[in-house]
């Protein structure tokens, strides 16, 4: 069971049959696709779209809530937070200390998904290269690090 979404324009697995989601994965892996328009006329759908859209099939096969939105959709701050995987008080820090920049609407806050997706990266590479770090630190001092 998928949680509902964090942000509109999310797409659960739950939202189409699987029988459906099947039927348009194997069109997807049958190689091309073609859009056909109100009277009858096919066009055929670019590579970069299609490939998005394979990849989409595929996220929902495996169980994997989609999003597809704007590259400068604005996110209300709880959006953010959910998506950043920290409390809402802990992004107030962050957007105080212009570690990620706000758009105000009216006297709310917003974020746009890029800044937001942008910081969340930045704090995995961070991350990363903290465990490198100590992963070093450990081999140097012939610790095991679990």
């Amino acid at each position: 069971m998928v949680a509902s979404p964090v942000v509109p324009g999310t797409i659960t697995p739950d939202s189409m049959p699987p029988e459906q989601l099947d039927e348009l994965l194997a069109l997807f892996q049958a190689g091309e696709a073609r859009l056909v328009g109100p009277h009858g006329e096919e066009h055929l759908v670019p590579a970069p779209l299609y490939g998005l859209m394979r990849g989409l099939l595929n996220n929902l096969k495996r169980g994997e809530a989609v999003t597809v939105l704007p590259h400068d959709a604005l996110l209300t701050t709880q959006q953010a937070a959910q998506i950043l995987n920290i409390s809402r008080p802990y992004l107030y820090r962050l957007i105080e200390e212009k570690a990620v920049p706000v758009v105000m609407v009216g006297s709310h806050r917003r974020l746009r998904i890029h800044d937001v997706l942008q910081l969340r990266d930045e704090r995995r590479q961070s991350r990363r290269r903290a465990l490198d770090q100590l992963s070093e630190l450990g081999q140097e001092m012939q610790v095991e690090v679990v």
